[in-house]
């Protein structure tokens, strides 16, 4: 009778438990549903004045013309960002554990986003050092690791105020490779660092929406090292500039690497 009581207490404890989840999960859903439509607001109603303006006024000078379109391209450009970032948030929340892995050298992902870089001219005059070596096998999809890392340097790129961006590998265990990206930037006030994972959080919260991005690229950079099994921290370096620790676990045809 006491271990039917105590089974009886610990499957309502569990029920309980998966109730919470649940409820959380939907807060959470709801949360980013009105976070993205409060977001995709503004955008929307610029863009529909701009063409408003452009339709009712068809004998606009060429150069008003112009800078009516750019905008309009400017404000449709932030809209298809942000629907980017949060169909791969919803991937995340939605089938973490679906996400096809295979054994990934880390040294390419980073080059394929320094060329990238290179490209669009992202990153301007910062210079970009990248230390990982060639044969660093970790387990990962790679699409994603080259959206998170394309999100760490938009990130450093755009708000550090440094000349140089990294990423080196620090340490490993047997299980996993420990990296760190870098910039040597004005880094952020301490009372900010715990919130840079949150999703839409900007920093400055005076800032125009515009000059904050879309609030999700380093959730994206947190949720991406998570679904790999890693963990993520971030910190100010003393030198200057902010400091993102990551691991990955090893691929399996991983070799141990000097550092």
């Amino acid at each position: 009778f006491n271990e039917r009581a105590k089974a009886m207490i610990e499957s309502e404890r569990e029920h309980q438990a998966t109730i919470r989840a649940m409820e959380e999960q939907n807060n959470m859903k709801r949360r980013m549903t009105n976070n993205v439509s409060h977001e995709l607001k503004t955008p929307v109603c610029i863009v529909k004045g701009y063409i408003d303006t452009l339709v009712e006024n068809p004998d606009m000078d060429e150069a008003s013309r112009l800078h009516f379109m750019k905008k309009a391209q400017e404000n449709i450009n932030r809209m298809t960002e942000l629907i980017k970032d949060v169909s791969i948030l919803n991937r995340f929340d939605e089938a973490s554990e679906k996400i096809p892995m295979e054994p990934i050298d880390f040294h390419d992902v980073v080059m394929t986003v320094e060329d990238e870089n290179e490209e669009s001219g992202l990153l301007n005059d910062m210079k970009f050092v990248n230390t990982v070596p060639e044969g660093t096998i970790v387990e990962g999809n790679f699409s994603l690791l080259v959206a998170m890392f394309h999100n760490l340097t938009k990130n450093a790129a755009l708000y550090s105020g440094g000349t140089e961006i990294g990423v080196r590998l620090i340490d490993e265990t047997k299980d996993s490779f420990i990296f760190e990206f870098y910039d040597n930037g004005n880094g952020v006030a301490e009372e900010h660092l715990p919130q840079l994972f949150e999703r839409f959080y900007c920093v400055d919260s005076g800032r125009a929406r515009k000059s904050c991005g879309t609030g999700l690229g380093l959730p994206i950079v947190h949720d991406t090292v998570t679904s790999h099994g890693g963990d993520i921290s971030v910190s100010n370096s003393p030198n200057g500039g902010l400091v993102f620790k990551f691991s990955l676990n090893k691929g399996d045809i991983a070799t141990s690497t000097e550092i």
